[in-house]
C-alpha cells in the first residue's frame, strides 16, 4: 500500500499535461513477453514518466504494458512500455475511472520526443494564459473609455478603436480558454 502511496506522490511533483490523445495499448505476457489483448483509449494526462488513461475496467496493479502513442501527425508513433502503478476508481474525487501508467522504458529517441512535445504544449500554455489577461485588460479599458467619454470628447474614438479591437478578438478568444483548459499543472 505504502507503494502505491509513494507513486502518487511522485506523480504530483512532475508538471502534467491535461492533454486527450488515442494510445494503443496491448497487455504483455509477463512470461513470454507475448502481446496479448490490445485497447484502444484515450489520455487524460501525460508527462515525462507516466501518463493516466481513462478506462471503465481497470487492469490490475503491476500488469506489463505496451503503448503506441501518435504524438505529431507526422511522425512514426511513439512507442512506450510501462506498468499499471495506479487505479482510480469511479468514485475518487476528482478522477475519471481509469489507470495510472508508469513509463519503464521508451524507444530510442522517444524520451527527447516527448520532452519536447511536452515543452511546446507547456509554452503555447503560457502564451495563452498571457493573451488571456491581455484581453481582459482590453475590454477592462473599454468600459473606463465609456465612463471617460462624458467627460472628454476625444474618449469616444478610443473607445471606438477598443470596442473594433474587441470584436475581432472575440472570434478567437475561445481558442485561448481551450488551451488554457486542455493544459494544466495538477
Amino acid at each position: 500500500m505504502s507503494k502505491i502511496k509513494a507513486k502518487k506522490s511522485e506523480r504530483r511533483r512532475t508538471r502534467r499535461l491535461a492533454f486527450s490523445l488515442q494510445v494503443k495499448i496491448w497487455k504483455v505476457d509477463s512470461k513470454s513477453h507475448r502481446l496479448l489483448k490490445a485497447y484502444l483509449l484515450e489520455t487524460k494526462d501525460i508527462n515525462q514518466k507516466g501518463l493516466f488513461l481513462s478506462m471503465a475496467k481497470p487492469l490490475p496493479i503491476g500488469t506489463k504494458l505496451k503503448l503506441e502513442m501518435k504524438l505529431k501527425k507526422k511522425r512514426a508513433p511513439l512507442v512506450i512500455e510501462g506498468e499499471v502503478a495506479w487505479i482510480a476508481k469511479p468514485s475518487q474525487v476528482g478522477y475519471y475511472p481509469g489507470i495510472g501508467i508508469r513509463i519503464t522504458k521508451i524507444k530510442r529517441g522517444g524520451s527527447k520526443e516527448l520532452k519536447d512535445f511536452l515543452r511546446e504544449k507547456f509554452r503555447n500554455y503560457r502564451h495563452a494564459v498571457e493573451l488571456k489577461k491581455m484581453y481582459a485588460q482590453l475590454k477592462e479599458m473599454a468600459a473606463r473609455l465609456y465612463d471617460m467619454e462624458q467627460a472628454h470628447p476625444q474618449a469616444e474614438h478610443f473607445r471606438r478603436v477598443v470596442d473594433r479591437s474587441i470584436k475581432e478578438i472575440d472570434n478567437i478568444a475561445h481558442v485561448l480558454d481551450r488551451e488554457v483548459w486542455e493544459v494544466k499543472s495538477l
